[in-house]
């Protein structure tokens, strides 16, 4: 085998999707592993639904994600142009090589006469597919049709009796038969090539040696290796990857919004978590691990590890990969992460508790947060002062015998003293456990329930815990 060559061809008519973004991590797991070229070619053939600021997002997206390309319209390449749009010239000079061969002829049929034909073949139980009638139209009648201003399409014609049998990579041996296969179009009416035809000559040309997709795109497989073999095109070796289910065991579909990447970008998903997702996703890790990092994503990953059946996406699961790369990341890094997510408010935050303390809040916070976005609303919580007053009597004497207990207090503010204290003062309150300490609590971050207080109150620092216990009080305090 030669040098591996994969490529990701995503259509710039929507953000990037989990079912795209897993085919890339595949690809480019796969490239890096066998030190060869991932390219990055944007298939936007699709000029009404093709924006530019999708191929924008996308490229956005999977360098977020982690994943560089060596060769792609960003960047060039000794393969370009890397957009279909700029390969127009290439396209035409094929299809003239099937034309000089008899391969396609012109097709006149409308789309309405088109979808009364697939309906008939409905109605009698049989799979739609094109009758092939304008192959057999005469010279005069094509001539008669294209003076009426008909521009055809141009279809190519199917062998009889042809087997076609593909050596997949993960599904093995698949056959097709061509008495199976309808005459399909390769150049629309508009000059525009269609997708089987102009991922075969971009393949080829662009010497992939590899194409590892969805399992939908199997049943494209048959017409893309007649036309690598009337073109006299070597085909790459295919892998038809398990599709992803949502949690109903159907297919996860695109117009979810939080199937989007940009939806866990925007939720503060890391993308070191994100990616070691996905690339578990119908494959499997050695020995069963799940969490991968660093080089180990592309050099553990392997084309046998593949499953046949259905990956299922689990955001439990993903949110569980999310926490424990928040919990495990080093303190320095998660910052920068913050900050990337969270902007100024982040450095404000750690300018008003100071760089000791605020490193001590963030490692309490990570515990009980998922996501980005959840560290950064808890730091804001504990940071803030709340103007929300206490009214319930019982709960403003706790309040008020802590607020006298803590400016008494002049021991080194510490875990241990802080810990120790605490009992001691729940004792002397006379308020029991399960009222005293969630009382405290809630006049701190809101909530009954939460981290446990002795590292909580180092964190703050005694001022920022004086000055929470007096909000809560107003005027009541005095």
């Amino acid at each position: 085998m030669g040098r591996v060559r994969t490529r990701f061809a995503p259509s710039p008519t929507g953000f990037l999707h989990l079912g795209g973004a897993r085919t890339a991590a595949f690809n480019w797991a796969l490239a890096r592993k066998e030190k060869g070229d991932f390219v990055l070619r944007i298939e936007d053939t699709d000029q009404e639904r093709s924006k530019k600021q999708f191929e924008e997002a996308i490229l956005e997206d999977l360098r977020w994600l982690g994943i560089e390309w060596d060769e792609g319209p960003d960047r060039g390449g000794p393969y370009g142009p890397y957009r279909q749009s700029e390969r127009g010239e290439i396209y035409q000079s094929f299809i003239a090589q099937l034309r000089t061969k008899n391969l396609i002829y012109p097709c006149y049929c409308t789309v309405e006469e088109l979808e009364k034909e697939r309906k008939e073949a409905l109605k009698r139980g049989k799979a739609p597919r094109y009758s092939g009638r304008c192959f057999f139209l005469s010279s005069e009648e094509r001539k008669q049709r294209e003076e009426k201003g008909i521009k055809p399409s141009w279809r190519f014609r199917i062998p009889e009796g042809k087997e076609i049998v593909l050596e997949d990579l993960v599904r093995g041996k698949v056959v097709f038969h061509t008495s199976f296969l309808g005459d399909f179009v390769v150049l629309k009416s508009d000059g525009i090539p269609t997708y089987n035809f102009a991922c075969v000559v971009d393949d080829a040309l662009m010497n992939i040696s590899h194409v590892l997709r969805g399992e939908e795109h199997l049943s494209n497989t048959p017409y893309q290796v007649l036309l690598y073999q009337a073109l006299e095109l070597t085909p790459p070796l295919f892998a038809h990857v398990p599709i992803i289910l949502d949690e109903e065991r159907a297919k996860l579909s695109k117009r979810r919004g939080e199937v989007n990447l940009r939806f866990f970008k925007e939720e503060g998903f890391l993308p070191e978590a994100i990616l070691n997702y996905l690339l578990t996703l119908g494959h499997s890790f050695p020995e069963g691990r799940e969490i991968i990092e660093g080089e180990e994503l592309y050099t553990l990953f392997s084309l046998e590890r593949i499953s046949k059946g259905g990956a299922i996406f689990d955001p439990a699961r993903l949110n569980w990969w999310n926490k424990t790369y928040i919990h495990r990341m080093d303190i320095k890094k998660l910052e920068e992460k913050l900050i990337q997510w969270g902007g100024e408010k982040v450095k404000e935050f750690k300018e008003e508790l100071g760089e000791e303390r605020f490193y001590l809040l963030l490692d309490l916070v990570r515990e009980e947060s998922i996501t980005l976005k959840e560290m950064v609303e808890k730091l804001r919580d504990y940071v803030s002062v709340k103007e929300e007053k206490v009214e319930d009597e019982t709960q403003l004497k706790i309040l008020k015998f802590l607020l006298s207990s803590l400016e008494r207090f002049n021991a080194s503010w510490e875990e241990k003293e802080i810990k120790e204290n605490l009992r001691l003062w729940q004792k002397e309150s006379g308020f029991p456990p399960s009222l005293f300490y969630p009382v405290l609590r809630w006049s701190l971050i809101g909530r009954e329930e939460g981290p446990e207080l002795d590292r909580l109150l180092v964190a703050l620092g005694k001022e920022k815990v004086l000055e929470k216990i007096k909000a809560r009080m107003g005027n009541n305090g005095n």
